[in-house]
């Protein structure tokens, strides 16, 4: 396998990783809606997120959209979201939340990419935001996204190594795949000393993932093919 076909698999693990597919972090993809979990409150909800639920508490929405989010209603969970950014009192926190929802429901429905924009809106106070945008950068496979991506997720606090990534909310990603997809990044980028914060990176996310199926798994074998030593 080529450097550029062992770049292109792994960013496509990533996006699995980003899009809850195949990752162990609380997120286990798609659902099927249960019959009992209202789709929209008496609102339509669609993939745009244009129903309304004549809810008007920010917090209540907020919650009942992340709940929606959690059973696979992604519809129905950025309509709720984005009612929340319709309301002229919300504070700079909610309003991040609303934004954060958006992109991880965005990512879930029609891949990771798709919540670039709302990860934009969020990342700044929203550390799952942050990582959010680091695969969305990631999957656009350009060398600036990738330093970028870095940039994102050392802002989480994941360039240390025993920093451990918990989310908030079920959006999919573990803290192994975390680190993970930083290795990537430190060994794509490749400037001095990157190979070493890589080989890091990697080994601390296989400590708790040691699967090889798993995206950690397909990351740590494609870092190896693709010629870190020391892992």
């Amino acid at each position: 396998m080529n450097r550029t076909t062992s770049i292109l698999l792994t960013v496509l693990v990533i996006i699995l990783l980003a899009s809850g597919c195949g990752g162990s972090g609380g997120g286990s993809g798609r659902y099927t809606l249960p019959g009992e979990i209202p789709t929209g409150g008496g609102g339509s909800g669609t993939g745009t997120g244009t129903g309304t639920t004549g809810e008007t508490d920010p917090d209540a929405l907020l919650l009942s959209a992340w709940e929606d989010f959690k059973f696979g209603a992604y519809s129905s969970a950025i309509s709720k979201f984005n009612q929340v950014l319709t309301i002229s009192n919300i504070t700079d926190s909610q309003k991040s939340d609303a934004y954060n929802g958006i992109g991880w429901s965005q990512t879930k429905s029609a891949g990771v990419e798709s919540g670039y924009s709302s990860f934009s809106q969020a990342a700044s106070t929203q550390n799952e935001s942050k990582v959010g945008l680091a695969a969305a950068l990631i999957q656009r496979g350009e060398k600036s996204g990738f330093a970028t991506a870095i940039t994102q997720l050392e802002a989480v606090g994941l360039g240390n190594p025993s920093f451990v990534f918990t989310s908030t909310h079920p959006i999919g990603v573990s803290n192994a795949e975390a680190h993970a997809m930083l290795a990537f990044c430190y060994f794509w980028r490749g400037n001095v000393g990157d190979e070493d914060l890589a080989r890091a990176q990697i080994n601390v996310a296989r400590t708790t993932d040691a699967s090889n199926d798993s995206a950690v798994g397909h990351i740590y074998k494609t870092l190896k093919e693709m010629g870190l030593s020391g892992i």
